[in-house]
């Protein structure tokens, strides 16, 4: 097995995918939000606009050969899935 080594370009660059991916789920999450609100109840909108925008965020990283180190090899169905309940348990607590 061999050692990866931690070189600064290489934490520079996972940083910055890392907050591109940030500000990309959050604009995407606010877009598909307000966009389900339309159709959907709010609670069901943000749940469902939360994991769209994670598995569409993770999907286009998967594409551009630089996912996130903690979710390599992760499917972006099944991480959108798991952010959305996580954001539907979340909000039934809050409520």
């Amino acid at each position: 097995m061999a050692s990866k080594k931690w070189k600064p370009a290489n934490l520079f660059r996972q940083a910055f995918f890392f907050l591109l991916g940030a500000v990309l789920t959050g604009f995407l999450t606010v877009f598909f939000a307000k966009f389900l609100g339309h159709y959907l109840s709010l609670h069901f909108a943000v749940s469902l606009g939360v994991g769209l925008a994670v598995a569409l965020t993770l999907w286009l990283s998967q594409l551009v050969k630089n996912p996130p180190f903690l979710l390599k090899g992760t499917s972006p169905l099944i991480a959108g899935f798991c952010a959305a309940l996580g954001v539907h348990i979340s909000r039934m607590w809050l409520s």
